[in-house]
């Protein structure tokens, strides 16, 4: 029998990374983007979105505790912008020092689709649910008009494209400034370390450093099923 396989191409390197599946779970056309969900032996339900690879139910961790490892263990209040899949919200909201987590989404269907296909992240004690509050909006319309005030932020969002490519833009992120209490963290989603350097990750350092953030630093992790198969954070400090 011949074997099904997803190819993601990533257009800058050439490349492609493919991900034998079993079955064809899901395909919808959002507001935003185009979802498609598929069943692997391996890797359990795989989310891509505009046919990127983005969740998985295994092997996921990779990206999740490298995100995790850097939000500082005195964080009370933390708001991430992207995240509607709740999978960086849930684990945090465990942690007994979190006292209240924002997820700032612009999709519903990413909420609901993973909900349905992603329920582990949404399976959570009454205590823990109580701490995080989805919120549907553009995550730049939602900094623009915030009054609270954050010890971390964490930027959980896709590349810089469509919707996505505000959330990489100095004014965003000068309102993720203010928005920060003094010493506040600020984590952001920056690609690979390998192909992405020129275009997302020394911009947004010359950016950041521009606004006024300190301890600038890029953190690598691997991450099988992304193009080059490591990705990356990048961390600033407001002072």
């Amino acid at each position: 029998m011949k074997k099904k396989v997803y190819y993601e191409y990533d257009n800058l390197t050439g490349t492609s990374i493919g991900v034998e599946y079993e079955k064809y779970l899901h395909q919808s056309q959002s507001k935003y983007q185009y979802i498609e969900i598929i069943y692997s032996r391996n890797y359990g339900n795989v989310m891509y979105l505009d046919g990127c690879f983005m969740l998985s139910e295994k092997n996921q961790h990779y990206y999740h505790d490298a995100c995790i490892s850097l939000i500082p263990s005195s964080a009370k209040n933390l708001l991430v912008i992207g995240g509607g899949d709740n999978a960086i919200a849930s684990r945090l909201a465990t942690k007994k020092e979190v006292s209240s987590i924002e997820v700032v989404e612009i999709d519903v269907d990413i909420v609901n689709i993973s909900k349905k296909y992603f329920p582990k992240h949404f399976r959570l004690s009454s205590k823990s649910a109580d701490k995080i509050n989805i919120v549907i909006q553009d995550g730049m319309y939602y900094i623009k008009k915030c009054i609270k005030k954050f010890d971390c932020i964490v930027i959980d969002s896709t590349d810089p494209v469509d919707s996505s490519k505000v959330l990489f833009s100095e004014l965003f992120l000068e309102k993720c400034f203010k928005a920060l209490k003094s010493g506040g963290l600020l984590i952001q989603q920056s690609g690979s370390p390998i192909k992405d350097v020129d275009h997302i990750i020394n911009p947004l350092k010359k950016k950041y450093k521009s606004i006024g953030f300190r301890k600038v630093n890029l953190h690598c992790f691997p991450m099988p099923l992304y193009p080059t198969g490591t990705w990356s954070f990048l961390s600033a400090k407001r002072a």
